[in-house]
């Protein structure tokens, strides 16, 4: 599986959920708010393989609906 991830920082309510438990993809931009870290790509950052798996299945489980993911490849 291959994926495009964002944050829309708007609706990111600063609940944790995603870097808490996809640390290797997302992170506090300092406020609380998530953001996807550089180091991956940044917004629009595309990630393959179980880490796209874990990011999709933390965009369902996402209370505000703000991060965003995008399947571009089963």
């Amino acid at each position: 599986m291959k994926v495009k991830v964002s944050v829309d920082q708007d609706l990111c309510t600063a609940c944790a959920l995603c870097y808490d438990e996809l640390p290797e993809v997302y992170e506090d931009r300092g406020d609380g708010i998530a953001k996807v870290k550089d180091d991956v790509g940044g917004d629009g950052a595309v990630i393959e393989g179980e880490i796209a798996e874990r990011a999709a299945e933390i965009s369902e489980e996402c209370p505000s609906g703000a991060l965003v993911t995008e399947i571009i490849e089963e």
